[in-house]
């Protein structure tokens, strides 16, 4: 297994070997309890039927000693909000003018419960954010204070396709910790990187059992054959020079595209999007510059001087998007710059779905 370093604002990875924990049910509150006197903590909660991170507050943390299960949403699938908004603020103020914006110290942060395919767009952004020949110094500074404890994802929805991008329900690569739902409790994986997590309450953790373990890889199994059910056919393993042939076969994408309502709700909720605009304001006699999320389907997206726009036709929008993620990021780091997740198709109003596109091709 490995270990992931943020502590630099790049990502590093060695192999370290994993010590498995028990934590009983009724012992997490007193865990996070702990924990949230050094971080502010998150975890999943679920809200009208939808995962969504919630922050928690002294209610939240009132001690339990009896074994029935904390009301968090672990054992469900991501988050409807992808992790990247702890890093990559949908709106930002990033410059002054005269006087200079020093990057604001961030506050500690402890996401509990994050799933792989919000580990995979790491990746992307520390590609596009801290090796792109110049750091974005607020990145780094949330990166490098953020803490990220994942979790296996047992129970994949329909819309999940993780398996499609070469992922895994469950981590297979860079964390500190891994958490696992079982039957009474949670198995945790730590290596030395997570071991600070559990000094602050190794009273209540105990060594895991072999059974423990195996019930974990049972419930990985199960995990992985429900989405190789879901998503039975694999795209085929040359997708980014099928994409590239069949770019300008304008009656393939306009079928793709139909039913499309340019609302937008794919790119703005998707975790590997890293699209940005820049406004300039003035404000009390000087100039403000506030990064917002910008998103390649939008109209003006391409504008440039003098109003030209080389994608001012929405299905060259459209296809920039297949472009981007599935050609453009496969070539270029040997990955897609997609996670599987489903947020899209979650989102779409015109309920497009991309497995089924890019199935075709």
């Amino acid at each position: 297994m490995f270990m992931i370093c943020l502590t630099t604002g790049s990502i590093f990875i060695k192999l370290l070997p994993l010590e498995a924990y028990f934590l009983p049910f009724g012992k997490l509150n007193s865990w996070l309890s702990r924990l949230s006197r050094e971080f502010t903590v998150f975890v999943p909660a679920e809200v009208e039927g939808q995962v969504h991170w919630h922050r928690l507050v002294d209610s939240d943390l009132l001690d339990s000693t009896d074994a029935a299960k904390p009301n968090w949403a672990l054992d469900r699938i991501r988050a409807a909000e992808p992790v990247k908004s702890f890093l990559f603020r949908s709106r930002e103020l990033v410059a002054t003018f005269p006087e200079r914006l020093d990057v604001p110290q961030s506050e500690r942060v402890l996401l509990l419960g994050v799933k792989s395919c919000d580990l995979r767009p790491l990746q992307v952004h520390q590609r596009m954010f801290l090796e792109s020949g110049f750091k974005d110094p607020f990145y780094e500074n949330r990166l490098r204070s953020t803490v990220m404890v994942s979790a296996d994802c047992p129970n994949p929805a329909e819309s999940c396709f993780c398996n499609l991008v070469g992922l895994k329900p469950y981590p297979e690569g860079p964390t500190d910790v891994n958490l696992s739902v079982l039957e009474g409790g949670y198995l945790l994986e730590m290596n030395e990187g997570g071991g600070p997590l559990l000094e602050m309450a190794r009273d209540e953790f105990r060594p895991a059992t072999d059974a423990e373990e195996a019930e974990r890889e049972r419930r990985r199994a199960a995990a992985v054959a429900a989405l190789e059910r879901r998503n039975p056919k694999q795209w085929t393993a040359g997708l980014p020079q099928a994409i590239e042939q069949r770019t300008d076969d304008k009656v393939f994408w306009t079928e793709a595209a139909k039913g499309c309502v340019e609302c937008f709700g794919c790119l703005l909720g998707c975790p590997t999007c890293f699209c940005f605009l820049l406004c300039d304001q003035a404000k009390n006699g000087g100039v403000e510059r506030t990064r917002v999320w910008d998103a390649c389907y939008m109209a003006m997206y391409a504008r440039v001087g003098g109003g030209v726009n080389p994608r001012g036709e929405f299905l060259k929008r459209f296809i920039n998007r297949f472009h981007c993620k599935f050609m453009h990021a496969k070539n270029e780091w040997g990955f897609y710059g997609c996670s599987g997740c489903g947020r899209c198709l979650a989102s779409c109003l015109g309920r497009i779905d991309i497995r089924e596109i890019l199935g075709r091709l």
